[in-house]
């Protein structure tokens, strides 16, 4: 509202706000931690303050006592400013409640911003007293300049919508998307000073990912693909159009930020985030020159079937790439018609095979609990996936429906779902079924299918033996023998990957809280 903007600005006037960003149910929170590091670089204090974590198909909501361990941390902090990091709709709700008890004992006002402010600012400006749109870097730092400078424009900051009223709003243009990411500072994963850990009854100091064996990174912005599904596709087409969107990072870039991180960090392994990896060939040939000389540890990337060749990949595997991540997500025809990722099921099998031949071990991730596969399309993939060499990991997927997306038009469109489908206010299902789980109550023939499709990546699960069950008729109306079965194996997997995690120093807090449930050992 307009007192708490018009008490801010009188309160930081010629000194600039103290700051604290607030990640939701997320430690690895990328957003959080690059604009904690772009305000400490120009010199306003900012805590960082990570509130709970994802723990797999378990996201309980927030306790009194952990709002008032955040209250505690804003008076601690002395801050002016509370920023919420809001990745998906389904957080909205949870952002709600932080931000009613931050009104209420506190009086300080609440800027949200991440994906669900993007797509829903008007929505979002209801409980919210500031939507960040799009990009935040620039446009968070000069929001602070203009309260620091007592600037007569504050309302006119670029990508910031300002609720005065319940009636008065402003909202204002995006400026234009970063095109050098080279520009932009790296995260800051060297000092613990101002960051908080809330969680359970306790709230820990330093960063909790700190020390975790993987360091987890992104070269680059945007995704060159239209995915359905995606909210890459909607920044493109609805929120950024006519602008560059796909932007990539210099590799040398990307090595300095890892060395940097790696003076305070013993790190074993790096995880390249991107939606895709940049297979741009000039850009790869640099990146595998110099990654080896100057890092030299392992690493994954995220990977799309199109991009995949075997010079390519033989050129990271000498680099080091040890594991990808890919998206087969349904049958050839689901895949193509509803996802817009039209790949065939043989270029699907090939790469499978061409990740054995080097040596590369794949992660492959699937969408389930979609409306339109048929019992043909349930069948093909499985036959499909049944062929794969291992080693290799099936990541199941619930099927999710981001707000505005091309894939809600289409299913909102052909009656398929209906409003309260769609991720957000009125469904965060996701907090429970983002990984699939065979105790959901799906159609039968859904899990009959389920959990055959899983177990193909046991490789002491006899292939033929899972063929022969897809025939029973039986079982397919009576899955629990199935289901038992695939539990089972699933526990077999998951004891010995965790004893190997232990055996290497990888096993850590963050995995323990994380995935230590029968409930959560779902499908790998």
């Amino acid at each position: 509202m307009k007192h708490r903007l018009e008490d801010l600005s009188r309160r930081v006037r010629g000194r600039g706000p103290r700051v604290g960003l607030v990640s939701t149910w997320d430690v690895e929170n990328n957003a959080v931690r690059i604009l904690a590091a772009t305000l400490r670089a120009a010199g306003y204090h900012v805590a960082e303050i990570y509130f709970k974590d994802w723990v797999s198909n378990a996201l309980d909501p927030a306790t009194d006592e952990q709002l008032e361990n955040l209250a505690e941390v804003c008076r601690r902090e002395e801050l002016d400013l509370v920023a919420i990091s809001i990745r998906a709709s389904a957080y909205a709700n949870s952002a709600r409640t932080l931000t009613e008890y931050i009104h209420d004992h506190l009086e300080l006002p609440v800027l949200w911003g991440g994906m669900h402010p993007t797509l829903l600012p008007a929505e979002c400006l209801d409980v919210a007293d500031m939507v960040l749109k799009g990009e935040g870097e620039l446009a968070l730092l000069d929001l602070c300049n203009r309260l620091r400078d007592g600037s007569d424009d504050l309302y006119g900051t670029r990508n910031v919508d300002f609720r005065l009223s319940d009636e008065e709003r402003v909202r204002n243009p995006l400026r234009p998307l970063v095109t050098d990411l080279d520009s932009l500072e790296y995260r800051d994963y060297t000092t613990h000073q101002h960051k908080y850990f809330i969680w359970g009854r306790r709230t820990s100091v330093g960063d909790p990912m700190h020390g975790d064996p993987v360091f987890q990174m992104m070269g680059s912005r945007g995704c060159i693909y239209k995915c359905s599904y995606c909210y890459n596709s909607t920044y493109k087409k609805d929120i950024y159009p006519g602008q560059k969107w796909f932007r990539v990072r210099s590799p040398q870039s990307m090595v300095d930020e890892i060395r940097q991180a790696r003076t305070h960090w013993n790190m074993k392994r790096i995880r390249f985030d991107d939606e895709v990896f940049n297979f741009q060939m000039g850009w790869l040939e640099e990146f595998c020159r110099i990654y080896p000389r100057e890092v030299g540890l392992p690493f994954e990337i995220f990977i799309e079937p199109k991009l995949v060749n075997e010079t390519r990949m033989t050129m990271l595997r000498d680099a080091g790439l040890v594991s990808v991540y890919m998206g087969i997500q349904s049958s050839e025809r689901v895949t193509g018609h509803l996802y817009d990722r039209r790949v065939k099921n043989q270029s699907i099998s090939d790469i499978a095979a061409l990740y054995h031949r080097l040596g590369i071990k794949p992660h492959f991730q699937l969408i389930f609990d979609d409306p339109v596969s048929t019992e043909e399309d349930k069948r093909k993939l499985f036959e499909m996936i049944s062929t794969f060499p291992h080693p290799y990991d099936l990541y199941l997927f619930s099927m999710t429906v981001f707000p505005g997306s091309e894939l809600n038009r289409k299913l909102l469109d052909s009656g398929l779902i209906s409003e309260y489908d769609i991720d957000g206010l009125h469904n965060t299902r996701i907090f429970y079924q983002h990984r699939v789980n065979l105790a959901y109550p799906r159609p039968v023939e859904d899990t009959f299918w389920i959990a055959l499709t899983q177990m193909l990546s046991k490789p002491f699960v006899p292939r033929a033996l899972l063929r022969e069950l897809a025939r029973s008729e039986t079982l397919k109306r009576h899955p629990w023998p199935l289901i038992q079965m695939a539990h089972a194996a699933n526990y077999v997997k998951m004891g010995a990957t965790a004893a190997r995690m232990v055996a290497r120093g990888e096993m850590t807090s963050t995995l323990v809280r994380r995935w230590l449930s029968f409930d959560r050992v779902i499908t790998t």
